[in-house]
């Protein structure tokens, strides 16, 4: 999502330097959006705090929002509170992420946990079990989710994580990103990124993304992220076949017809894997589709969710 120095990154445009710090010009829906009422807590989970954030009344059916990676919760911001209208919506940090706590390790297994401890702790499994959605990195804690405890669902829905063929998945860790300290909170907002770099016209939302991405360190700023959340994470990537054996609730798949990442040809490999599985490409968007297009995404989870789909 951010870029550091000395990176290749440095090269691309900034899609906030234009604005010098100030904020762009945001529509009606969204402001409406931020000045609906949610709450927040925090919960421990296996030694570290998990922080989540809800909209909607306690006691409605559950919905868990899970963010990509190095990312956090108020990227759901402009989905959440139309979402609870008739959800209870929980949006939570995952460890190293966020507001939550950093750990000496991280572990795919572990990040499902926390999971369903920020669901519970902020009321998503009040009305029994709850959805889960998860955006790139998250959709791939969703489906460790699906494997682990997803008798306890009543359905995942991945949005834009590629599920590839064995010999085609990612070995590598990705590179080392954060950690750099910037003078000023507005020289900060322009080095933000998207990752993988793409064009977004919603600007107000990229730079409310951004915003929320900071904190103090000193008399400067820094990304909350754990610089070293990549090398510390464990992650074993599974054959899908032998995912289909242990997936224990209903599954759905959300793409951007313009993916970078989940393209035409991986898209296929996905519908052939997942057969029974409803699948939706939103059109007009690219791998962050919940910031291209986030009230078409809120309007195919809304559908999906009360298609009698989810049956878990």
């Amino acid at each position: 999502m951010n870029d550091t120095a000395n990176s290749k990154k440095d090269v691309l445009p900034s899609p906030l330097a234009r604005f010098e710090g100030q904020q762009p010009p945001a529509p009606d829906w969204f402001a409406r959006a931020l000045n609906t009422p949610s709450d927040s807590g925090t919960t421990e989970c296996e030694g570290a705090t998990i922080a989540w954030k809800a909209w909607g009344a306690r006691g409605q059916p559950g919905l868990i929002l899970i963010h990509g990676g190095v990312a956090h919760k108020q990227w759901w911001d402009a989905l959440g509170p139309f979402l609870a209208r008739r959800y209870r919506v929980v949006a939570l940090d995952l460890s190293g992420m966020g507001d939550s706590g950093w750990r000496d390790a991280y572990r795919m297994e572990l990040y499902a946990e926390e999971v369903r401890a920020a669901g519970k702790a902020g009321g998503a499994f009040d009305a029994g079990k709850p959805f889960i959605a998860g955006h790139s990195f998250g959709g791939f804690v969703v489906m460790m989710a699906t494997m682990t405890y997803g008798a306890e669902l009543k359905g995942a829905i991945v949005l834009d994580s590629p599920i590839k063929p064995p010999e085609e998945q990612r070995r590598s860790t990705p590179p080392q990103r954060g950690g750099k300290v910037y003078e000023s909170f507005e020289y900060a907002l322009t080095r933000f990124r998207l990752l993988p770099h793409q064009p977004c016209e919603n600007d107000f939302l990229l730079d409310h993304v951004a915003r929320q991405s900071l904190r103090r360190e000193g008399d400067g700023w820094i990304w909350k992220f754990d610089p070293n959340l990549w090398p510390k994470l464990a992650y074993n990537r599974r054959d899908p076949a032998e995912m289909l054996k242990l997936i224990a609730c209903p599954l759905a798949f959300i793409r951007g017809s313009e993916s970078e990442l989940v393209t035409d040809e991986v898209w296929d490999f996905m519908r052939a894997a997942f057969k029974t599985a409803p699948m939706v490409s939103i059109p007009e968007a690219q791998h962050h589709l919940i910031l291209d297009q986030p009230l078409a995404v809120v309007t195919a989870l809304d559908a999906l969710m009360a298609s009698g789909w989810g049956q878990g």
